[in-house]
């Protein structure tokens, strides 16, 4: 698969995910279901504090999450076992049937059940994102997470440096001028790839802005978005399977 086509791949994965993330931590609890890192703090904190109802809601989703990372890396397991390629399709259909029910109930839920029925819709949305996030992850030469951009960003940190050590280098050792190093700029490795994690990141954010927009107008049926979204990306596996390299690299382990 092309480059650029892995470029949108990633993109458009990153961005479900930020949309995702966004509409459920508005419409239910405040508690996020694609980015662990604030879950597993707001645990420890509540831990601490032996607020014990508010520890199991923040430890729930990330209970629930790993469990999605296990399903997806077993998925992965039985496509390099039984070579079958297509297996993001089947990891996309299965997060489809996990956000139709959020996307369908979450309106017809009674005030005084909601509090047990959001704790089922996290777990939901957070199942569908580990899924999502441990199935895909090879893109060119680099490893992402599309469900969460800590690891991004520091990937983005050591490309920018790279890059601007090769523009000391081009300008100092070299006595290129400024004006040529950035005019080479657009062909150095480094320099690319920084424009792609930053854009990767750029993506979870206009995710993120579009899932609170689409939740403040039409609350969680708002989630059709990415399940469109998700299959579009489903039938583009069945041509053009999306999981090799992790099917791969799955094989390879002992």
């Amino acid at each position: 698969m092309r480059s650029r086509a892995q470029i949108y791949i990633s993109g458009s994965l990153t961005w479900i995910a930020g949309f995702v993330d966004a509409a459920g931590f508005l419409a239910l609890l405040q508690i996020y279901t694609a980015n662990m890192s604030g879950n597993s703090v707001a645990f420890g904190i509540q831990l601490w504090n032996q607020n014990w109802v508010e520890a199991l809601r923040r430890g729930w989703p990330v209970a629930i999450y790993v469990i999605g990372s296990l399903i997806g890396r077993i998925l992965l397991e039985i496509g390099a076992r039984l070579k079958i390629r297509p297996m993001a399709s089947i990891a996309f259909c299965i997060e489809i049937a996990l956000l139709l029910p959020v996307s369908v109930a979450h309106s017809l839920v009674w005030s005084e059940s909601a509090s047990l029925a959001d704790f089922a819709f996290i777990g939901l949305l957070a199942l569908a994102m580990g899924i999502q996030n441990a199935t895909l992850t090879r893109f060119s030469s680099l490893t992402l997470h599309t469900g969460f951009v800590t690891g991004t960003l520091l990937k983005f940190a050591e490309q920018f440096t790279k890059y601007l050590t090769w523009c000391f280098d081009e300008m100092h050792r070299h006595g290129m001028p400024f004006t040529n190093v950035l005019r080479k700029s657009g062909r150095q490795k480094d320099f690319q790839l920084s424009v792609w994690l930053g854009s990767v990141w750029a993506a979870y954010v206009i995710g993120a802005i579009c899932g609170a927009a689409a939740h403040s107008a039409i609350d969680l049926k708002c989630l059709f978005v990415p399940i469109a979204g998700l299959a579009i990306l489903a039938l583009i596996d069945l041509q053009n399977p999306l999981a090799v390299k992790e099917e791969e690299e799955q094989n390879k382990l002992p």
